[in-house]
């Protein structure tokens, strides 16, 4: 137990802070005995100990800052350890998944004979795991270019609202096959954008949205123009972000704890990747609570 502590960096600053405290205390009490022997005027003694006294505390001062700033510093670090973690974890998972099911399928194939029916249903349900594996690859390839500053955008002026009516529409079939789409798309929206960035912003967001929410639910899209503005929203009837966590929700790696959360797959990337792909695209994003449940997603560009 005493080994387990020591080894403890937390508990040896506590123990390194004690015994600090103490010295000083004593080094204050030896001083202040001192002066006493030497100034026998009430006057010039009590000069001296206020500025004893205000030396002490300033000291007191400075060590409390210090401890706290390094407790906040261990903290931050055993956070972001833990979330490394989970991330270690979930990317684990999440090749294993579609690797295992790709493979099973294969062997499907290979020991049956099928109706032309059957291989294609294993045709497309293998093309949507490979699909799903090339998004974790290519997430993690984004986070490590948005870590180096080494990644770039190819802007061209698109129609966005038929934009996202594709993707939509192709996600229809896939992550949002067991949900209820609703889109309410303003029509001849131009604006410049990179694709394959906006194509990532749109397939995080619903992606989220689906994997959150109860099947059968509601997933809402509105896209809109105001105030000189352009608006995208993404809604769903899920289990929502509590508004003091909404922050740390855009933060890499991070996955709200609950019970949803810990039953879904995911590397809490989406987020971070989504607001760093809108802020290059001139936007905003935050997070909102869906009356009576759920959550906002709100975009807003600049024209």
């Amino acid at each position: 137990m005493l080994r387990r502590r020591l080894k403890n960096p937390i508990f040896l600053i506590y123990l390194l802070v004690i015994y600090v405290t103490l010295q000083f205390s004593w080094w204050l009490y030896l001083i202040f005995s001192l002066y006493n022997q030497i100034y026998s005027g009430t006057e010039r003694l009590q000069q001296k100990t206020w500025m004893l006294l205000g030396e002490g505390s300033v000291f007191f001062v400075i060590l409390i800052l210090g401890v706290i700033v390094i407790l906040r510093a261990f903290k931050r670090e055993r956070e972001l350890t833990q979330q490394q973690e989970n991330f270690v974890l979930s990317v684990t998972h999440e090749l294993k998944t579609p690797i295992a099911s790709v493979k099973l399928f294969l062997q499907t194939l290979q020991k049956r004979e099928l109706s032309p029916e059957k291989r294609t249903e294993i045709y497309n349900r293998s093309l949507v795991e490979m699909n799903r594996l090339n998004d974790l690859v290519n997430n993690i390839l984004l986070t490590r270019n948005i870590e180096n500053d080494n990644y770039f955008l190819n802007k061209e002026p698109i129609d966005i609202s038929c934009f996202i009516e594709e993707k939509v529409t192709l996600l229809s079939t896939t992550i949002l096959q067991k949900h209820e789409v609703k889109a309410e798309l303003t029509k001849d929206i131009i604006l410049s954008v990179d694709k394959l960035a906006f194509e990532s912003i749109i397939v995080n967001l619903l992606e989220n949205a689906a994997k959150y929410s109860p099947k059968e639910s509601t997933v809402t899209i509105k896209l809109f123009q105001e105030r000189g503005l352009i608006h995208l929203r993404i809604i769903d009837e899920g289990v929502g972000i509590p508004k003091e966590k909404r922050d740390k929700a855009f933060t890499k790696f991070y996955r709200e704890e609950n019970e949803m959360t810990r039953k879904s797959k995911g590397t809490g990337l989406g987020l971070y990747i989504t607001r760093f792909l809108v802020e290059q695209h001139n936007g905003q994003i935050s997070l909102g609570h869906n009356r009576p449940k759920g959550l906002v997603v709100a975009i807003q560009f600049k024209k």
